[in-house]
């Protein structure tokens, strides 16, 4: 029945989605958002300490006549940059309740690049942590830009008050083209867009979910997402507004995340690809994995490697389920689903079939022709969800556009059966001398035959074929077990051989994480790589380094 109140109500939209999920519920003072202090040494064993509606409901009014009393409006857009998972949820609920508009930014983003990211998307006032305050402050000294004004977040969490009286139209009522977000793209392919979240177009991919998103009275979500990310923001109001307990963790990696489950014990993991490749299924004690029937994992699809693994914990033995999705900043949701257990047996980077709220995908060519079923192509993608645009640069959205579709910037296939494949990102496509050549089906079979902990393909110079490339891999281990170069590239090349896909040129070993270096979603930089080992097959080699000939 609350479902179909929801689905049902037409003013609920991700500008008052709090609101009507206080307004619905039950149970106002169940606890249902966790927040572990993941400072504390010990943090997973210490008692969780739940909010509950009306917990929120007092803190966000507390913040929000606080906002008001500087001035914000709903023309304001408001920055917040902070590591603290809870508080960038509590203000964004704050500053979209007033009408304006949440700028959202990663705490890990370059202090130079964040400083330039809420410069252009009109943040008058920043709200955040101290030391990343500091680093914004010198980065516009030292390009001498003229500094928002800046609060504290911790300070402001002390002195906001209560106001006296009820406060004025409050909470504001939306209409559907409202600004509510801006949150910016992961910056993996150069500098981070600014796509815009308006209120009825944000919530769309929501309102379908309200329907199959799980929410068993005993199904509890842990979230390892960036709560500055656009996923984050989504999957929180969805726990709000179905009443699931949800665990709010920061900072997130593998082991975090696994000493997260054993003291939370959730039914639901969400994560980046990333965070939950990087999860060790040994460090999950027993009786928290039987819990667990769903990981999550967004943005990019993830590979057959990090899959298996977590598919085979779960409940009595049976093993859980990996959706698999495939989505982007600029769609508000995950586009393509794909479902696999411990029974599966089809990956190479399976994406799975449209969501409802795609009215069209089609894989085109250069010219925007649909291509038929087994070659590749762009994706584009018609659907309701799509930002309306990017703040800073509206001609953007409209370069983005091909024959009334928009282009995600992916490289996908489609099959007789109708399953889509992720095959590349658009700029990561390998320029060889034989066609294109695409790098994420090699890194799927790099993984599988390596058992390497990451890696990614990247284009370098070809020297037999002047302004061409070929591939090669950089592998990533986190055992500190030595290894041959010269051995893997043998054993990928024999796998690829097998699969029928191009082999690779070069082999690099990376050592430390930081020789693959990852955004500040966990997408691996490939532009950087590219640069860094662009004459890997002319220059001079270590042990970390294998080289062969080029095919015949």
């Amino acid at each position: 029945m609350q479902r179909l109140r929801l689905t049902t109500d037409r003013e609920l939209g991700a500008g008052n989605f709090f609101w009507h999920a206080w307004r619905i519920s039950a149970d106002r003072d169940r606890p249902l958002l966790f927040h572990p202090d993941v400072n504390v040494p010990g943090w997973e064993d210490r008692e969780l300490k739940g909010l509950s509606l009306n917990d929120i409901r007092i803190t966000v009014i507390r913040y929000a006549n606080w906002y008001r009393t500087q001035g914000v409006t709903s023309s304001s857009h408001v920055g917040l940059y902070t590591r603290h998972g809870l508080f960038g949820l509590l203000h964004h609920i704050a500053v979209t309740s007033l009408g304006a508009a949440a700028v959202h930014c990663n705490p890990r983003m370059a202090p130079q690049t964040a400083s330039d990211y809420f410069l252009r998307t009109g943040a008058g006032l920043i709200v955040g942590d101290p030391d990343l305050l500091k680093d914004l402050t010198q980065a516009w000294e030292a390009s001498g830009s003229t500094a928002p004004r800046l609060q504290d977040v911790h300070a402001l969490d002390t002195r906001a008050v209560r106001p006296p009286a009820p406060l004025a139209s409050f909470p504001h009522r939306h209409t559907a083209d409202d600004l509510v977000m801006i949150s910016h793209s992961s910056g993996t392919t150069g500098r981070p867009k600014a796509p815009v979240f308006h209120h009825r177009s944000f919530f769309i991919g929501k309102r379908e979910r309200l329907w199959t998103f799980p929410s068993r009275r005993t199904d509890r979500l842990l979230t390892a997402l960036p709560h500055s990310h656009s996923a984050g923001i989504s999957y929180l109001s969805l726990a709000l507004l179905l009443g699931i307990p949800t665990l709010v963790l920061d900072g997130a990696d593998g082991d975090r995340v696994a000493r997260a489950v054993n003291a939370f014990k959730p039914t639901i993991v969400l994560g980046f690809p990333l965070t939950l490749a990087e999860i060790d299924p040994t460090a999950i004690r027993p009786e928290a994995a039987r819990h667990v029937h769903t990981w999550n994992g967004m943005g990019d699809a993830s590979h057959e490697r990090h899959i298996r693994p977590l598919v085979a914990l779960g409940a009595e033995g049976a093993g859980s389920t990996y959706l698999d999705g495939l989505g982007s900043s600029e769609m508000g949701m995950v586009l393509f689903k794909a479902a696999h257990s411990a029974r599966t047996n089809r990956y190479g980077r399976l994406i799975g079939s449209p969501a409802r709220v795609v009215r069209k995908a089609a894989v085109l060519d250069a010219d925007g022709r649909e291509l038929p079923v087994g070659q590749a192509g762009m994706l584009g993608v018609r659907t309701p969800s799509v930002t309306p645009g990017y703040w800073d640069d509206p001609t953007l959205n409209e370069e983005s556009l091909l024959s009334g579709f928009f282009l995600t910037g992916d490289i996908v296939r489609k099959d007789a059966e109708g399953n889509w494949y992720h095959l590349d990102r658009t700029p990561d496509v390998i320029h060889a001398a034989a066609g294109d050549v695409y790098s994420l089906p090699l890194e799927e079979v790099v993984l599988t035959s390596t058992q390497a902990l990451d890696t990614a393909v990247v284009a370098v110079a070809d020297p037999q074929h002047p302004g061409k490339d070929c591939p090669a891999a950089v592998v990533h281990y986190a055992d500190g077990v030595r290894r041959s170069a010269a051995d893997l590239l043998a054993v990928c090349n024999d796998a690829l051989d097998a699969a029928g896909l191009p082999r690779l040129r070069a082999l690099v070993l990376a050592e430390e994480r930081d020789q693959l270096p990852v955004g500040v979603t966990g997408k691996v930089l490939k532009r950087v790589l590219r640069e860094r080992h662009r004459d890997v097959l002319t220059g001079p080699a270590g042990e970390a380094v294998a080289r062969s000939a080029a095919s015949a």
